[in-house]
């Protein structure tokens, strides 16, 4: 066992004590060594058990500090009272190897609800789907003072005064109350129609569409967000049909002025809607992303 540190402390001071009492010396400080032998010999003895202890640790002994338990002994004989069957009952769907549980909707062989019904169509993943305003809206939050025509107006603002309550993939202005649009106003949205980009027109405004994807959408609304960061830049659309509406003059898009002059194909065949035949017969260019 190893020796603990307080054990020549204890000789000394056996010894002193001792002598003291030999040599007649006060009864007082004899006291004194024999109290500071008894603390030491306490606390030396407290030591060596933990010393020892600690020498003892290994591999093998180390133990959990909570009781472990027992597992569940199944199948040994009827007398533990796990056997037989063990827990499991007598045959059955619960009785067999595995869980026991069919899998989520089936019905017990008949043909389950999620076949019984047909299915139509499909979602398309690639679909946007953007948040309508009339023009007859905006001039009503100028009417009340929410918004400042003499500024652009953008989704932020539209967003800040409750004039929309949601972005999604942008907005799109439609005509509405026509006869209500008396203030020049500048938008700039995603995406209009030719109604309400003549009646804004025709108050002097004007109305710029742009192209936003999530992130560029979510830097323009909440620009907080990228205080510590470097905004993202403005987003070019890649899809042939964005492409071909905001290079438009036709759809006002904020591509149509920056497009370099190449001639473009014509598109063969019957166009699927409007607006790629309005861009088709508009614009005979294509935009680069490199030159934006």
């Amino acid at each position: 066992m190893v020796r603990p540190p307080q054990t020549h402390l204890i000789r000394q001071l056996s010894r002193l004590a001792i002598g003291s009492c030999q040599s007649g010396i006060s009864s007082s400080s004899s006291q004194r060594a024999f109290a500071q032998i008894r603390t030491l010999s306490s606390t030396a003895k407290k030591s060596a058990e933990s010393i020892e202890s600690f020498a003892s640790f290994s591999i093998g002994s180390l133990q959990p500090l909570l009781p472990k338990k027992q597992r569940k002994r199944l199948g040994r004989g009827q007398g533990s009272g796990r056997g037989g069957t063990s827990t499991k009952g007598h045959k059955g769907q619960k009785a067999r190897a595995g869980n026991g549980k069919p899998t989520p909707g089936f019905e017990g062989g008949q043909t389950p609800i999620m076949r019984r019904f047909p299915k139509r169509g499909f979602t398309n993943s690639f679909a946007k789907e953007y948040v309508p305003l009339s023009v007859g809206r905006i001039q009503d939050w100028i009417d009340q003072g929410r918004l400042d025509p003499s500024q652009p107006i953008t989704a932020r603002e539209l967003l800040e005064s409750s004039c929309v309550h949601s972005c999604k993939d942008g907005i799109k202005l439609l005509a509405g109350m026509t006869n209500k649009v008396r203030t020049p106003i500048h938008l700039i949205v995603s995406r209009s129609s030719s109604t309400a980009i003549n009646i804004v027109e025709a108050a002097g405004g004007s109305i710029v569409c742009k192209y936003y994807t999530p992130t560029t959408l979510q830097a323009l609304i909440k620009p907080h967000k990228y205080l510590d960061r470097l905004p993202p830049r403005d987003a070019v659309p890649i899809n042939k049909r964005e492409l071909l509406y905001y290079a438009s003059k036709a759809r006002r898009g904020y591509l149509a002025d920056r497009v370099p002059d190449v001639r473009m194909p014509k598109v063969t065949g019957k166009p699927k809607d409007k607006a790629l035949e309005a861009a088709s017969n508009d614009s005979q260019s294509v935009v680069e992303a490199n030159a934006i």
